[in-house]
This record gives structure tokens, C-alpha cells and sequence, in this order.
């Protein structure tokens, strides 16, 4: 690619050749078909691969980073194993003994639906959502913040740029397709994240497999030699464990991984060097 240009590849709503929802369920990872994607080795590529996102506004293209470039955009509901006759049954089971035990734990109700959803998934329960954040370089930090020896994948999706008011009247289980989704219940992750969900109307098929057709999708690859230096780089722009997770095990992971780790070499090919640690 050419110094200073921006270059995004389209990704087809539908993939050839898809493995059936039986395994993506089970497994939550699929293998794709060889695809040409733009890597991104440094900092410097990601401004130059994603200025063009820039010039629409904020919230109109959100991002999501992969560590593993194999996993695919299936909600977690609908890749946890479970016991239930369906995985219908299943996600709805969880989320209303979650709902009726959750009360004693919070001084705060959810109002609805929506928002028991989002505060079920920013703690763990599987839900149908994906977490999406406004910021490219937070999506970046999640692609390679693990799994050092598999490449990774920076996801964009243009959407709509909000989710009416008349969509939030219907119940989120009962959505016809996806669905941008910002909470009225903030955490201080989500704040520090900029995040932001995508509700998905299938919850045992990728997103990708079924996108609307006023959204679009495209992928950028992240080579697992790549993925020190694009950290190390992240950290010294303020993108790094405790800026993400705001807390106390944030800023333990932080530091454990910050002195652990040298400043860049001269050479841009050679990663961060690695301090000799004890135990």
C-alpha cells in the first residue's frame, strides 16, 4: 500500500462454504477461506488504514478487535455449551434467574429488557450481544492483547448511527435483525472502553452470515509477529491493561506487563525486547 493512502477491503454479507450452525455453536470458531486482508504491522498503519473512518460521524463505524483471528462474530450465548432442549430455551432460562437473583447484588434496577441485557453481559451472563467500542485504537489493544503466537483481526462495521426509540419498545429477544445498542447504564469499563453493543437477531449464526443490508463489515489482519510492538506502541499513546479495565487488577496487570517489556529498537521490524522478571 502507498505512504499516506487509505485502502478498506468490503466483506461479503455471506461466506462460502460456512460451517453449519451446530459446530460455530459449539466451538464459537469457524475456519474462513484464504481472503486477501490489509495487515497491520505498526501504529503508523492503523491511522493510514482507518483515516477514512474518520470522515463521517463518530458512532457511524464502530470496531471490535479479535486476538484470535479464527473467531467469528457469534454472540456467547450462542457458543456456550449447555443442557437446555434448545439454545432458545437456554439463553432464556439464564437471563431470568439472572434477572430474579441479580436484584439482591445491586441498588440500582435495570428498566427493561435492554438494559438487563447489557449490565448481564458486561458481568459475564452469555447474552446475544457483542461488545463494539467507539475507539479503533481500543478495539487494536483487545486484538493484541493475547494470544501472541496466532494473528489477530480489527473489525469496522458501519451502521446506523442510533437506535431509535420506537426499536427499544420491542423486547431484545424478539428483533428481527441486528441492533446498534449504547446503555443508559454506564459502568466505568464501558466508559473507559467506549463501548457499545451490537444486539444480534440470530444468536447461532455469525453476524456476518446474515448482515443488514445498510451495514457493512471489513476486517484488517493483525500477523501474530506484529502484535508486541503494535502493544508496546499502544501503551506509550495511553491505549494499554489499566486504561481499558480501570481498576485495581487493571493497574496490577499494567505494571506486571509494563516492567517486563524495553523500548522499541531503532529497527521498526524488531518487537520489544523482554526484561528478565522474577517470579
Amino acid at each position: 500500500m502507498r505512504h499516506g493512502t487509505c485502502f478498506r477491503r468490503r466483506l461479503s454479507t455471506h461466506h462460502a462454504g460456512a460451517a453449519p450452525h451446530s459446530a460455530v455453536a459449539e466451538l464459537g470458531v469457524v475456519r474462513r477461506l484464504a481472503t486477501r486482508m490489509t495487515p497491520i504491522h505498526k501504529l503508523q498503519d492503523v491511522f493510514e488504514q482507518l483515516c477514512q473512518y474518520f470522515t463521517e460521524a463518530r458512532g457511524r463505524w464502530v470496531f471490535r478487535g479479535h486476538s484470535n483471528h479464527d473467531y467469528t462474530l457469534l454472540p456467547s450465548v450462542g457458543r456456550s455449551r449447555h443442557t437446555s432442549k434448545s439454545r432458545a430455551k437456554f439463553e432464556h432460562s439464564i437471563f431470568n434467574i439472572f434477572c430474579r437473583e441479580a436484584g439482591g447484588y445491586i441498588t440500582s434496577q435495570p428498566k427493561n429488557d435492554w438494559e438487563w441485557l447489557s449490565f448481564a453481559q458486561h458481568h459475564g451472563l452469555p447474552t446475544r450481544m457483542l461488545d463494539w467500542t467507539y475507539n479503533p485504537l481500543v478495539a487494536l489493544y483487545f486484538a493484541v492483547e493475547t494470544h501472541p503466537d496466532i494473528d489477530g483481526e480489527l473489525l469496522a462495521i458501519r451502521t446506523n448511527s442510533k437506535t431509535s426509540e420506537t426499536r427499544r419498545l420491542e423486547s431484545p429477544f424478539l428483533i428481527t435483525q441486528p441492533t446498534k445498542y449504547y446503555p443508559n447504564i454506564v459502568s466505568p469499563r464501558i466508559r473507559a472502553q467506549e463501548g457499545i453493543f451490537v444486539v444480534c437477531s440470530d444468536i447461532e449464526m455469525p453476524l456476518d452470515q446474515y448482515l443488514r443490508s445498510d451495514w457493512r463489515l471489513e476486517r484488517f489482519s493483525i500477523p501474530a509477529s506484529a502484535k508486541e510492538r503494535l502493544r508496546y506502541e499502544l501503551f506509550r499513546v495511553g491505549v494499554h491493561t489499566s486504561a481499558v479495565y480501570p481498576d485495581i487488577d487493571g493497574l496490577a496487570a499494567r505494571l506486571r506487563w509494563q516492567h517486563g517489556v524495553q523500548p522499541l529498537s531503532a529497527d521498526p521490524e524488531t518487537p520489544p525486547q523482554h526484561e528478565p522478571t522474577v517470579a
